[in-house]
């Protein structure tokens, strides 16, 4: 047997200069940490830019909405040997009236949320693309959308129509294929393409 002789007031002085000496950050190193980590932080937003990226993925949309459209208008042509807008049946029976007077022999940057566009789209009795089976119903669900595509065509060359938007990406104002300075597809100008240019100032087109 043995005693184990411990004096609690040296053992608790031992503890307390323990802790004394265990130093932690100061002040000073905080605020430089969180200096660099603030530079880092905004090194990595300035480089992958989520407005850019957003704008980026709303282009894409578009462009996607434009081409769909286009796509349906062919598919359209090919069974009825015209467009919704001036198909002799349609015409002769005085059907989807909105959508054949919407020409007039032409149709120049006409937006698709338009009322006459509207009616060539939507189910209306008598050529429509989404009565025909042409383009889904749901095409018609996002108005705002729509409402950033053009449509252009002309009597002169009927088989041929112009499908556009504004891109608001720096990227895709950038691309090559953004070079149509109207929103009817019909001039080229030295100003675009261009990442910087403004809004509606640049146009990329599908024919």
């Amino acid at each position: 047997m043995f005693t184990l002789d411990i004096d609690m007031k040296k053992l608790t002085a031992r503890l307390k200069n323990l802790l004394k000496s265990s130093k932690g950050f100061t002040l000073i190193e905080l605020l430089v940490v969180i200096g660099i980590l603030g530079v880092l932080a905004a090194a990595l937003v300035a480089t992958i830019d989520p407005f850019e990226q957003l704008k980026k993925a709303d282009d894409a949309k578009i462009k996607n909405i434009s081409v769909e459209f286009q796509t349906g208008l062919v598919r359209y042509y090919t069974t009825h040997g015209s467009f919704p807008w001036n198909d002799a049946t349609s015409i002769a029976n005085n059907t989807n009236t909105n959508c054949t007077g919407l020409s007039a022999g032409a149709i120049t940057g006409v937006k698709l949320n338009t009322a006459g566009m509207l009616a060539c789209l939507q189910n209306a009795p008598g050529g429509s693309l989404i009565s025909e089976g042409e383009l889904k119903a749901s095409f018609t669900s996002n108005l705002n959308d729509l409402g950033k595509v053009y449509v252009s065509w002309n009597n002169g060359n009927a088989t041929n129509v112009i499908v556009c938007f504004s891109p608001t990406s720096k990227s895709q104002k950038a691309a090559p294929d953004t070079k149509w300075i109207d929103s009817a597809g019909a001039a080229i100008g030295a100003a675009c393409p261009s990442a910087t240019a403004l809004d509606n100032t640049c146009f990329w087109c599908t024919q």
